[in-house]
């Protein structure tokens, strides 16, 4: 199934003892547009103190109570490394918490994740201009998403409006479509959906998002309406629209 990004805030996380806080944010790798961690608000619980729990350690979600349960202790959480958010979350950050909690590494797709059709986009965020390329093990390759909420979008011949949310395949947890509202621009106020291959890059430093589709079709394309779950039918019509080829239908 396909849901918003903005709709897991404030899900709760249940450890095997006990309730180990809020869904306050989530990491996605920006090289597959795959979720790897969900940052986790522990409250007065560990004096407000933010965690990074991986989507590996994840059980059976519990939809209708919004409840992630996961196969961990509080214990566990609770003296798991730290790690400042403020800063990117680097290999070696990465490496520590795997250690810690003995999570498997991931390569691509992680191997707990069900098979089911997927898009694999090109990295498309801008690279390092003119900068020196730090060290392999202290790159990062993972992004907070509500970073990128705000992010002008703009199309080949204009701005379109701005990133509201994301929407993501709940199976694999992978972001399929970009949200964009379009109020104040293109004479209209709606939301419309923009599927990840459609993006042609994000630019960080501008906080722009280009996308390979002109203002006119982004005006006439269908409405996006947050209340409705995304299906398969929506998606057709959406991609007939814009007259581009079906991920679920290209052969690898």
């Amino acid at each position: 199934m396909l849901r918003s990004i903005k709709e897991l805030l404030g899900y709760e996380l249940m450890a095997t003892d006990g309730e180990i806080g809020k869904v306050d944010d989530c990491l996605f790798s920006d090289d597959d547009w795959f979720i790897r961690y969900l940052v986790v608000d522990t409250g007065p619980w560990i004096f407000g103190r933010k965690v990074l729990i991986a989507t590996d350690s994840l059980m059976q979600p519990e939809w209708a109570s919004k409840t992630f349960p996961v196969n961990l202790t509080r214990e566990q959480v609770k003296n798991s490394p730290e790690i400042n958010l403020a800063k990117p979350v680097s290999r070696i950050h990465e490496e520590q918490l795997r250690s810690y909690y003995n999570w498997p590494l991931y390569l691509g797709v992680s191997p707990s994740f069900p098979r089911a059709p997927i898009y694999m986009p090109p990295n498309l965020f801008d690279q390092r201009k003119g900068k020196p390329e730090p060290a392999p093990e202290e790159q990062s390759h993972l992004r907070i998403s509500s970073t990128l909420l705000d992010y002008r979008v703009f199309a080949t011949d204009g701005e379109t409006g701005q990133v509201s949310d994301f929407i993501m395949n709940d199976e694999i947890w992978q972001f399929r479509y970009m949200v964009t509202d379009t109020s104040g621009k293109l004479d209209q106020d709606k939301e419309v959906l923009i599927a990840l291959e459609w993006i042609s890059s994000i630019e960080v430093a501008t906080m722009g998002t280009y996308i390979d589709l002109t203002c006119k079709a982004i005006r006439f394309s269908p409405e996006f309406d947050p209340t409705i779950p995304v299906n398969r039918q929506y998606e057709e019509v959406l991609y007939d629209y814009h007259g581009k080829p079906k991920f679920w239908q290209v052969v690898k």
